[in-house]
């Protein structure tokens, strides 16, 4: 019996399309519960680039107009603005970001399920997918592997929890586009919740149109209502135009920020930043090799981030070794099913895609690789999104959520449906098997002290800028996450210009500088512990010492020996170098004034213009899905 065979027995009804849905989401939901138990704790997510607060002001660096590269635009904004409707409902803030990161999963889960069921539906003809029970069963391994894998665990314990959007509308895009007739306006909504972040928004963008350049092609293509290839064609070049516009829109946020602020260094929207010697970090960047399977066995098994501290033991160990072959196993039990439904618009969309990813991704952490990509981010604006090259394998889980589905079926011939499952998904959990474990460790919500709101009183509004200790981007103190080390939090939390380099140390690779060029200064001219004046003429007003943190201060004791404290506790310690109206700061050319309300204003419209997109997207998707029914 083929791997694709598996049809209804005569006389048993096969469910609709929404109790599939439903269960896929259930599926999706306990995984998602395993995963991020760890949120359910009051408090706020804070670990590494997770960095939530209960204030987040609408600053110029949320807006990208900052002195960094606008990465988290629009992401910032929308936290802002969230945060801000909760308040005004009187609805608590601190389970925002954990909810939406529950609900990306649980849409991958779907999606995943949604892709599985399309592809076994056309191999196999309509209606033929296994029913009831078993066919849900012969599913859900595509589902679990779609949340619980490496490339989502470790970017949850890197912090990018809004890059999963990204990754499920990749997920997403071949069953609305690579399909005769496509969805467009669930693809087009899909693709602006995908723009919370640029890197998200190129996935979508990639995912999309491959998606619907395979469309054209394969089985039922010009045969459905009112059908002919000049017909589906033309629906084809409509819905190119209306992604196009979409995505144009989408990514207005970003490169209205980059383009009003002057670009950042290195890359201009999400490059930032050079290496120590040079360089743009790339290297730093680069797939890292996982113990005995090298980096093309890492990023084929969806692991291999750059930062081994983001990595669970179990890919740290040998077991590494042993789920690559397993994951091997499950692909080559798929491949007949795979072989058979290759001509498959979302199989043509999804597998090349993925051994064209992996090919990539592995070259790109080669020496040739480094010089090439180091070359392109240097040269190329906004070419430094593609500097986290291990982000990309997310293109390549469409094609393993498929193998999945397949080596399930093709089991299902030597087992039973319950057997085949439960071995297929055991293989999928195997990858990554300590996760719960790891994420409940690590996703520690926070308390933040009182202190904070008491230094943002003092400073918010306020002239002058804001300079912290330790030295550096990065905090590490047992109040936070079991002392990880995590983004300073006081950007998103104080209402004022906070001096940040933005440097981050790489382990081995050495640190890869950010774009704060006048942070670092100010910040070497306190740790020299030189006249405070120095930092008056750099615009510094205030000095933040975070002192449970860890991390250089220096002889900054010999410069503030001689300021105002203006408020200290078991936590922090605010110092005012200036004099009380700010009339002691110097209006020196090296103190960049705050962003002109014009640029302001068209950077919050271009704001507004991406989330209008979306409601009117979503909307779209949904009358026109109650139209088919």
């Amino acid at each position: 019996m083929s791997a694709t065979s598996i049809g209804p027995r005569r006389g048993l009804a096969v469910p609709g399309p929404g109790v599939a849905v439903a269960v896929d989401a259930a599926v999706g939901a306990v995984v998602t519960v395993l995963l991020l138990a760890g949120l359910a704790r009051p408090g706020f997510p804070l670990l590494r680039d997770w960095v939530a607060t209960p204030t987040p002001p609408l600053s110029d660096a949320a807006l990208g107009l900052g002195e960094s590269a606008a990465r988290a635009v629009p992401q910032d904004v929308a936290v802002v603005w969230a945060t801000r409707a909760l308040d005004a409902v009187g609805l608590p803030v601190w389970p925002l970001t954990g909810l939406l990161t529950a609900v990306f999963c649980v849409w991958l889960a779907v999606a995943a399920g949604a892709l599985v069921r399309q592809v076994v539906r056309r191999v196999t003809g309509p209606g033929a997918d296994t029913p009831g029970w078993a066919g849900h069963l012969l599913r859900a391994p595509a589902v679990v592997v779609a949340v619980w894998n490496p490339l989502v665990v470790e970017r949850l314990l890197q912090g990018h929890w809004s890059l999963l959007a990204g990754v499920a509308a990749v997920v997403t895009m071949p069953v609305l586009l690579a399909r005769p007739g496509p969805r467009v306006a669930a693809a087009c909504a899909a693709l602006v919740a995908a723009g919370l972040t640029p890197t998200g928004w190129v996935l979508a963008v990639v995912a999309a149109a491959v998606s619907l350049g395979c469309a054209g092609s394969g089985p039922g293509v010009g045969e459905g209502p009112g059908g002919g290839r000049d017909l589906e064609r033309g629906r084809r070049l409509r819905a190119a135009t209306a992604l196009a516009a979409v995505a144009v829109v989408t990514a207005l946020p970003w490169l209205v920020a980059t383009l009003l602020a002057g670009g950042a260094a290195g890359g201009g929207v999400a490059g930032g930043g050079a290496a120590t010697g040079g360089d743009t970090g790339v290297a730093a960047f680069a797939a890292r090799a996982e113990t005995g399977i090298g980096t093309l066995g890492s990023v084929v098994a969806l692991g291999g981030i750059w930062n081994s501290a983001a990595v669970p033991p179990s890919r740290a160990s040998w077991w590494a070794a042993a789920a690559l072959a397993l994951l091997l196993a499950v692909w080559v039990l798929a491949a007949r099913g795979l072989w058979r439904a290759r001509r498959d618009p979302a199989v043509r969309a999804t597998v090349p895609l993925a051994l064209v990813t992996w090919l990539l991704v592995a070259l790109a952490a080669t020496g040739p690789g480094v010089a090439v990509l180091d070359a392109l981010v240097g040269a190329v604006p906004a070419a430094g999104l593609l500097r986290d090259t291990q982000k990309f394998v997310a293109l390549a889980l469409p094609a393993t959520v498929l193998a999945w589905g397949f080596a399930s079926r093709a089991l299902a011939s030597r087992l039973r449906p319950a057997g085949a499952a439960l071995v297929v998904t055991a293989v999928a959990v195997s990858a990554v098997p300590d996760a719960p474990r790891v994420l409940w460790d690590s996703l520690r919500p926070v308390t933040y002290g009182d202190g904070w709101a008491t230094v943002a009183g003092i400073v918010d509004g306020r002239p002058g800028d804001l300079l912290v200790l330790p030295a550096g981007s990065f905090r590490s103190t047992p109040l936070w996450a079991g002392g990880s080390a995590v983004l300073d939090p006081a950007p998103r939390m104080l209402d004022t210009r906070v001096l940040v380099p933005g440097d981050l140390v790489v382990g081995s690779a050495g640190t890869v500088a950010g774009e704060g060029d006048r942070a670092r200064e100010a910040t070497g001219v306190l740790l020299r512990g030189e006249d405070p004046r120095e930092l008056t003429d750099l615009g510094v007003r205030w000095v933040l010492d975070e002192r449970t943190s860890a991390g250089p201060r220096g002889a900054s004791d010999r410069t503030l020996a001689t300021t105002t404290t203006r408020f200290a506790d078991a936590e922090l310690v605010l110092y005012e170098l200036g004099g009380p109206d700010g009339r002691e700061l110097a209006a020196g050319p090296v103190s960049p004034p705050p962003a002109p309300a014009e640029s302001r204003a068209a950077v919050l419209a271009a704001h507004a213009a991406w989330l209008l997109t979306g409601v009117v997207a979503t909307a779209l998707a949904w009358v026109g899905r109650r139209s088919r029914r």
